[in-house]
């Protein structure tokens, strides 16, 4: 026994003893502290900057190494460093080239005028200058890009490190990084790499980018969240009046309209490479607006940007970000022109709350560009023509490749994550994250089991009801995927089911096909346009919660087929081929009944039709490419055309008609004034048809809020052959809220909504109408409008959202079931969002 205690303290003294800790202060001549000063070990990533009383705090594995210390106007200093090395003390002197003029960096008390700050005459000179630097200041271009994205859990202590690893405890220590703080350890779990080519051909404003390689490897790289996590980071134009980030839209700090959000601050001026540079800070006016913190170095006679460092304040209002920092270098060529040569970007992602004592996901990006050409031009049909990714492992190389593009830093990191993903602890982790994204269980089957989401459900039809699920799933880049489900209701103790297939026929062009049937209810009023969903689903038959009656619910048998080409990225053509029956599930309460063309009155509807559509989303991010893709972000327009023709006597439907419905969605960046959301709606049906094939202004009787719905209608309230909607939402995304003393703690976001709706119904689809719900058409402009305020939680988990809505006046028509709305009502919405 005492020979293994001594075993031990022999081990854990050699552990500790082949661990460096380095900690110090860093002053200038006149012993003032300095801040923000890079400390790094020479030839490694290892390295941290001073705080502002100029103090550090490195640990690394090593025994020994040289100590790098570094500052923009300073002399850099090395320094010998081992184990014996303690409580160092390290001035640093002014560079020779450096001006006699230097003014400490710190966040003015008292705002300058802006005429007054030094700053003011630089800034005007990039303004004036920003659109005619760098490439653009050329007609034709092309350069080398390789982008590496890194995806890692973060702050983890040794005890979490023995718990995942167990036995290989010790082995693992050797291998594992240390994160950021030098104390705490890092894992990757997730690393995509890119080598491309890119052209640009200015005249024409044409841009093509040929992908040469690329390598993904890790846990969840069979799924969509780590590739949505791994585009976090967008190419951010610094040069744009503002930056979109994470769907917001942040004021960029050269923005021309910066002085109005932030403070600026002449820290010093250098001459560099025969080249004088100022460096200039920049701090946002109130810490909690959309705006970012740090400096940038810009000539003094073509004003173009040398560096830029930022990051964005603790104090901000997002949710999930503990911290997020960018980092974009350039460098000059043929004398005149500053072209990015480097951008890093790092993203540190938490759940429950900020704190620094928790442990979280760290992004890292970063792309470096080389070998720039300038002026060579190419035919002019090269740079129209575009090579896209269309299938997976497309641009797969062999090893051979890689290792002459890898540092060992690069190679060590594959190599642990190849290791760790092979833990169960680890897949748990990962899994859990796939599980909260995609709201399905994965099993080693090739079966998900889901969504979550939709489990139990209510309605006055089916009293409680269950609804579970499965999907097949290998990979993101599945081909083929078949997914089912089957729902039970407590009350009419009856089963429904549904289930859908979708086969990738070519990925170029790009084609898919699929088949769907279903047995089921639906809610027929609460959506006027849907193209692509096969399988019925609507809030009408799910809401746990609703306000008044919830019978007006269908029956509805279907079998449909459905076919899609994509001309070009995110631009649709289509076409669905469907077979419904549609019956009342209580006709009791809810009848659709119609008088047919010999006036007898008929009950059940069989509906035979064919829906061509074109869908076009510019700008939309797309993830995978299998049959089942899925998309980020949402500050992209949508356009939807449907057109629908149904055919009486084949396959023995019972109504000829047409109908034509167009929809359009517009999100609108304004800045640090928020985002505008507006959506357009309109359609007609041609032909006399029933209730059930009308278009219904589409109700929300939950107490949930959902788009593009009426929250104090009731389904069927409102019944058109031809209508027009439209649905307005500003959030403010805390620009009023942040200003507010005591509500600026609380980080809220206000919000401002509209919706209308105008419709007619003709006289013939009246005389038809022997249900018993009375047509009633908003001809007479119906509207809802409200207040909101988003973001209402505890440190991370702000799901919550809480609007005041209040609707114009309308009666029901003599005789109606329907009982009236209230004029006003509070809805809730849980949405996890940044």
């Amino acid at each position: 026994m005492k020979k293994k205690l001594l075993l031990l303290l022999l081990l854990a003294t050699n552990i500790l003893h082949a661990q460096l800790t380095l900690q110090g202060t860093v002053i200038d001549e006149f012993n003032n502290p300095m801040p923000f000063v890079s400390v790094y070990l020479k030839n490694t990533v290892q390295g941290t900057t001073t705080n502002t009383n100029g103090e550090f705090y490195l640990k690394t594995k090593k025994k020994k190494g040289v100590l790098e210390i570094s500052f923009v106007g300073f002399q850099t200093q090395t320094l010998p460093v081992n184990q014996q090395t303690k409580n160092l003390k390290i001035i640093i002197k002014e560079d020779a080239n450096e001006l006699d003029e230097v003014i400490i960096v710190t966040k003015p008390k008292k705002r300058l005028k802006k005429k007054e700050n030094p700053a003011y005459k630089i800034l005007k000179e990039i303004w004036k200058r920003k659109r005619k630097n760098g490439l653009d200041l050329v007609d034709y271009y092309q350069y080398k890009k390789h982008s590496t994205t890194e995806i890692g859990l973060n702050n983890l202590d040794t005890t979490f490190l023995k718990r995942i690893f167990k036995k290989q405890y010790k082995e693992t220590l050797n291998k594992v990084k240390y994160d950021s703080d030098g104390v705490n350890y890092y894992i990757p779990i997730y690393i995509k790499e890119q080598v491309s080519k890119v052209y640009g051909n200015n005249k024409n404003k044409t841009l093509r980018e040929d992908i040469e390689a690329e390598k993904i490897e890790g846990l969840g790289a069979e799924g969509f969240v780590f590739n949505r996590i791994a585009n976090t980071f967008e190419e951010i134009d610094i040069f744009k009046n503002n930056i979109t980030l994470l769907d917001k839209s942040f004021v960029s700090p050269l923005s021309s309209d910066g002085f109005a959000t932030y403070d600026y601050v002449l820290y010093d001026s250098i001459v560099k490479n025969n080249k004088k540079l100022y460096n200039i800070y920049f701090f946002p006016i109130r810490d909690g607006d959309l705006a970012f913190q740090g400096n940038f170095w810009v000539t003094d006679t073509a004003f173009s940007i040398n560096k830029i460092k930022m990051k964005v304040h603790e104090s901000i209002n997002l949710n999930f970000v503990r911290s997020l920092s960018f980092e974009k270098e350039f460098k000059v060529k043929n004398d005149s022109i500053y072209i990015s040569t480097k951008n890093g970007y790092e993203g540190d992602f938490t759940v429950i709350d900020k704190s620094d004592k928790n442990k979280g996901l760290t992004v890292k990006k970063n792309t470096i560009l080389n070998k720039h050409v300038l002026n060579k031009p190419l035919a002019e049909s090269f740079y129209l023509q575009k090579r896209l990714k269309i299938k997976p492992n497309q641009y797969k190389k062999e090893a051979s490749y890689w290792n002459s593009k890898q540092n060992d830093d690069k190679k060590s990191t594959y190599k642990l994550i190849q290791e760790v993903k092979e833990i169960k602890q680890i897949k748990n982790i990962t899994g859990l994250i796939n599980m909260l994204a995609s709201g399905y269980v994965d099993t080693k089957y090739g079966i998900q089991f889901g969504s979550l989401w939709n489990i139990l459900g209510n309605n006055q039809v089916e009293g409680y009801r269950v609804k579970f699920g499965f999907r097949t799933y290998k990979s993101r880049e599945d081909r083929f995927r078949l997914k089912a489900h089957l729902a039970y209701g407590f009350k009419d103790k009856k089963i429904k089911y549904g289930a859908e297939a979708r086969y990738l026929l070519s990925y170029t062009p790009r084609i898919s096909v699929g088949v769907a049937y279903q047995k089921d209810i639906e809610q027929l009023g609460s959506v006027l346009l849907n193209t692509s969903q096969l399988l019925g689903g609507s809030i009408g038959t799910g809401g746990l919660l609703s306000r008044g009656d919830n019978f007006f619910l269908s029956k509805v048998e279907k079998i449909a087929t459905n076919f899609d080409y994509q001309l070009q990225k995110n631009l649709h053509i289509g076409i669905n081929f469907a077979h419904s029956k549609i019956q009342s599930a209580s006709p009791v309460d809810f009848s659709i009944n119609y008088k047919d063309e010999n006036n007898i009155i008929q009950s059940q509807i069989t509906d035979v039709t064919s829906s061509p559509y074109i869908s076009f989303t510019p700008g939309r991010y797309v993830y995978g490419l299998g049959v089942q893709r899925s998309f980020g972000g949402s500050i992209y327009p949508t356009f939807i055309l449907n057109y629908r023709r149904g055919y009486k006597g084949f396959f023995n439907g019972s109504h000829n008609y047409d109908k034509l419905q167009f929809k359009y969605n517009q999100p609108v960046l304004l800045g640090k004034f928020g985002i505008f959301n507006a959506t357009f709606e309109a359609g007609k049906t041609f032909g006399t048809v029933p209730i059930a094939l009308l278009n219904v202004i589409p109700a929300n009787q939950t107490f949930t809020l959902v788009e593009n719905t009426f929250a104090l209608l009731n389904y069927y309230d409102f019944v058109t052959d031809k209508y027009v909607a439209s649905h307005f939402e500003h959030n403010f995304n805390g620009f009023i809220l942040n200003r507010i003393p005591l509500l600026n703690k609380l980080k809220l976001r206000s919000l401002l909504t509209f919706r209308a709706a105008y419709g007619t119904i003709s006289d013939k689809n009246i005389a038809a109408n022997k249900s018993n719900i009375n047509y009633n058409a908003p001809n007479k402009v119906y509207y809802e409008y409200g207040v909101g305020l988003d973001n209402i939680g505890y440190g991370n988990l702000r799901f919550l959202r809480i609007d005041a809505i209040w609707r114009s006046n309308y009666t029901p028509p003599a005789g109606s079931i329907i009982a009236p709305t209230p004029k006003f009502s509070i809805r809730l919405a849980i949405k996890p969002s940044l």
